[in-house]
Parts: structure tokens; sequence; C-alpha cells
């Protein structure tokens, strides 16, 4: 069974489904519904978009709440807790002030998934989900699609991120590359980070400055959101907290480049494949 691709611009990026099905413009319909759902998250979750809960959060004061909406609620959550895992290595607020009294291995902000609600623990809060949000939209739009009862698919965002469903037939995943080898992805995602797309634009937000990285990194785990904000997380760790934190949490993976060349794979690294396509490290 062939697959189509399907392409559409949103949150400064070009976003790409790939899919099988029987029918063409059944796909075709699957896709722009996806698509749409994306449309709709990219006004939930830009900071840039002045209604959006982003936005507002930036305009409460410290020890003020807002009601926030699920989608980012549930994308601060991941974010959260993949900063929590790295050591702030991975921060959505990275731009706000931290307050001398706010401990250093915190979030500057507290959320109620109960309430739905989010309280600003500094000044103005800043938060960015650029390094979180595309892989979030990547999880959705596959909702989307197992609603729409197409599984056979491998989504990316920006030629950064990809999300592998179910394979093509007869095929043991979709072969997608990390490093100097491509991997059979299934029911995962990999995400690559990098300075040879966008300069020294990743800031490492424990010491306030950019990292010092400059190879290439690319992370894997189930859910796009996860190793998108990972990827990150990665490029300003040292190669050793990289090593250690895949050891620590063995369903995370991490491809790390070396100045001589070769490449370093640690924790949960997928098999091998022949061809695919790369994830350009942004």
């Amino acid at each position: 069974m062939s697959h189509a691709t399907f392409s559409h611009e949103a949150m400064a990026t070009v976003f790409q489904i790939m899919a099988a099905a029987t029918s063409a413009d059944y796909a075709r319909q699957a896709a722009a519904a996806a698509f749409r759902e994306l449309d709709r998250l990219e006004s939930e979750l830009s900071r840039f978009i002045e209604t959006s809960d982003l936005a507002r959060a930036g305009r409460i004061a410290a020890g003020d709440s807002i009601v926030i909406g699920e989608d980012a609620m549930q994308c601060l959550l991941a974010a959260a807790r993949i900063s929590e895992l790295t050591g702030r290595a991975f921060d959505p607020a990275y731009l706000s002030s931290r307050p001398s009294r706010a401990p250093a291995d915190k979030p500057l902000f507290l959320l109620d998934p109960s309430g739905h609600t989010l309280t600003s623990l500094t000044p103005r809060l800043l938060l960015d989900l650029g390094a979180v949000g595309k892989g979030y939209a990547l999880d959705r739009m596959a909702a989307v699609l197992h609603e729409w009862d197409l599984t056979a698919a491998c989504l990316q965002s920006g030629g950064s991120t990809v999300l592998a469903l179910d394979p093509l037939p007869h095929e043991p995943g979709w072969p997608v590359g990390a490093g100097d080898r491509t991997y059979a992805l299934t029911h995962s995602a990999v995400s690559g980070s990098g300075l040879a797309v966008q300069g020294e634009h990743i800031t490492d937000p424990r010491r306030g400055r950019p990292a010092v990285r400059s190879g290439r990194v690319w992370s894997f785990a189930a859910m796009a959101a996860d190793a998108d904000a990972l990827s990150t997380a990665f490029f300003v760790m040292s190669d050793e907290e990289v090593a250690e934190f895949c050891r620590q949490h063995p369903a995370y993976g991490a491809i790390l480049s070396l100045p001589d060349g070769r490449f370093a794979r640690h924790g949960a690294v997928p098999s091998e494949s022949a061809t695919g396509i790369t994830p350009r490290p942004e």
C-alpha cells in the first residue's frame, strides 16, 4: 500500500502527514481534520497571540492565578514534567526573571489540573512552548487520525520532530534517520536539536546563557511532546548528564554527535532500518 503526503504551515514551520489509506480522498479528509486541530492549537499555545492562555499568563502578577484551557494545561504539564526530570535543563519559563528566593530546580508557575488554573510565582511570567508545543501538536494530530481510523501514518513538524504511528503493511516501521543511521520507528517519536539551522538559539535555563554544545543531539520518546522537549534539554546537558539521565529513565533514548565524528547512543534507541527521513536539528 502506498502513502500520500499532506503539508500545512503553522507554528512558523511546515507540518507534514504521510498516511496510507485505501482511499486517497479519505486520507485527505483525515489530514485536513488533523490540520484544523493544529490551527486551533496554535491559537491556544502561541505566546504571540494576545488572547492565548500563554499571553494572558504573562499579564498576571506574582501569586495571581488564571483559568487556562485543557490543551495549555496538558502541554504545560508535559513541559513541567520534563523540566523536573532534567533538573531544569528544559524550562518553558526560561525567559522569565527568576526571583532570588525561587528554588533553582523548581518552575516559576504552579498548575492545578483539577481547577484548570495556572499560578505565577514571578512578577512577570513569560512562557515559551516553542520547544514542546510542536511535539504536543503532533500528538494531538495523531489522536485525530486515530478517530478517523487512519493509523498507518507518520507525522513531522519542520523536519525536526517525527512521530511514527502504525507502519505500512509488511514494513518494520517508518524509516527515520538520526545520527549516522536510519531507524525503523513505530509508535514512538524522535526529535533533533542543533545549531545548523537557527544558530545559537538554545539557552541553558540553569545558567541563563547560550548552550555550549556544538554538535547535534536526537531524543527518542513514546510521545512527541516529550521528544521535542528532551532534544532541547539534551542539547544543554553534558554528555555525562545525558548518559546518566537515560540510565535513570530507560524509556527515553538519546544520540549525541561527538567532536571526533562518532555518535554515542544511550537508552531506548530503536532498531535500525535501511533508508529514511532525517529529523533536521533546529
